[in-house]
């Protein structure tokens, strides 16, 4: 509260917006970093447009590609004929060799109530440190409120006009959201909350932790969400609320990732502890409480967890798990309905090695494969309906799959033995190592 007591004092004392941001720059030095690409805007609101100076201080180099929503209009520079140009289909502006620009430009808006803006600043492309300084000058509304996608700093109510000053660090677009009907205002750590009603405890908790920097619950049916920005309606139920802003952070956390909805459903319900909402993300769930101890459940997730700035993939969720657990499977990529993994270790039978036959792992068994084993034993095998008859040397068996007394087992088409029946029925010695798991049999 002392940084909007300190700015408040400035502007009853008659410090214009322009002169307030250099003194307030002058103050909070961090911001000066020479590394660091400086953006101080000074916008005005007067009704029918948004006027804005963009000031940008410590750039180190002569060009810089931008973007220029198409709510800009009017693009110009102050001290320059023309600073901004189209080259092979983007947008240069260049620089001078003060290493500072001032761009004007002017954003038309809708007369309306609320009024919502998602892109209304150019928004410069570059790898270097960037850095927001934003005031907004009101002077239609005396009352009503401002709140951006920005850590408010201070705000003023004069008899003539509303001021309202935020930072931000990145040079990412900062949305605007007004309204005319006063909301209760209140400050929770590094939250600013603006609310129809009060927050419980459960709520206020859960936005303090999140990273919000804004919250605002309107009596409109107005919904928007980034990691640091929220808007909704005071009709959401808060669960609702709650798992679509885990999501935002999730997709902001894993950018470009190509999976289908239900993987985010999945790993919503994980980070909320709550119960999925599509069938194939409480399958999955079911699958891993079901066919992972607890301490390879949270191997998994703390695998998925520790990978931020990765793009998710189904074949990555694939190696996640089978790290957890031990062993290779395609339970994701292949939107499996039950969850197998095969042994990575090289299957070698009688010294000759089976590099595309594999060990499966299910439900704490290890299954070997019948036919391909057998068969480089010397063994007969076929297999008439549910039975399979194995003959070599004048023997013959004959086994029922999945019967009562399961001896083979059949899982998408391939016939198994478990590893312990293996011997019961055949003269067959199992070994492993490191790399290889051998049968020997005569």
């Amino acid at each position: 509260m002392w940084r909007i007591a300190f700015i408040s004092t400035l502007l009853f004392l008659g410090v214009s917006a322009g002169a307030l941001y250099y003194q307030w720059d002058e103050y909070h030095t961090e911001a000066t970093k020479q590394s660091v690409l400086q953006h101080d805007v000074e916008a005005t609101f007067t009704g029918k447009t948004i006027e804005v100076v963009h000031h940008i201080r410590g750039a180190v180099t002569n060009t810089y590609e931008v973007t220029v929503p198409k709510e800009v209009k009017d693009v110009s520079c102050v001290k320059q004929k023309q600073c901004a140009k189209q080259k092979n289909g983007k947008t240069i502006v260049h620089v001078p060799n003060t290493h500072t620009l001032s761009l004007t430009y002017r954003v038309t808006v809708a007369q309306k109530d609320p009024i919502f803006i998602k892109e209304w600043l150019i928004r410069f492309h570059t790898k270097q440190p960037q850095q927001m300084n934003i005031s907004l000058t009101d002077v239609v509304h005396p009352k009503g409120m401002w709140a951006a996608d920005g850590k408010l700093v201070g705000y003023v109510y004069k008899p003539s006009l509303s001021f309202f000053m935020w930072e931000k660090e990145g040079g990412q677009t900062v949305p605007l959201y007004f309204q005319t009907k006063s909301l209760r205002t209140s400050f929770d750590e590094n939250v600013s909350i603006y609310t129809t009603k009060p927050l419980n405890d459960a709520e206020r908790s859960f936005w303090r932790q999140s990273g919000v920097q804004t919250l605002v619950v309107n009596p409109f049916r107005l919904q928007y969400m980034t990691p640091t920005f929220v808007i909704i309606p005071d009709t959401s139920s808060f669960s609702d609320v709650q798992r679509a802003y885990v999501r935002v952070q999730l997709e902001e956390r894993f950018p470009n990732s190509a999976v289908p909805d239900w993987i985010w459903d999945l790993l919503v319900s994980y980070m909320t502890k709550t119960e999925p909402v599509t069938k194939q993300a409480k399958r999955a769930l079911q699958q891993l409480k079901q066919t992972l101890t607890k301490e390879e459940q949270q191997t998994f997730w703390t695998l998925v967890q520790t990978s931020d700035g990765q793009s998710l993939t189904m074949k990555k969720l694939d190696e996640w798990l089978g790290k957890a657990y031990g062993g290779n499977t395609t339970f994701f990529q292949n939107e499996e309905p039950y969850m197998t993994f095969t042994e990575r270790k090289m299957l070698v039978v009688n010294d000759v090695k089976l590099p595309t036959t594999h060990v499966l792992l299910k439900d704490g068994q290890q299954l070997f494969p019948f036919v391909p084993i057998m068969r480089t034993l010397g063994y007969t095998v076929n297999r008439s309906g549910e039975a399979v008859f194995i003959e070599k040397d004048g023997a013959r068996w004959r086994f029922f799959i999945n019967d009562t007394k399961t001896v083979i087992q059949q899982w998408d088409g391939t016939l198994y033995i478990e590893r312990t029946e293996f011997p019961k029925w055949f003269s067959v010695y199992i070994s492993e190592t490191s790399e290889e798991i051998h049968v020997i049999g005569q």
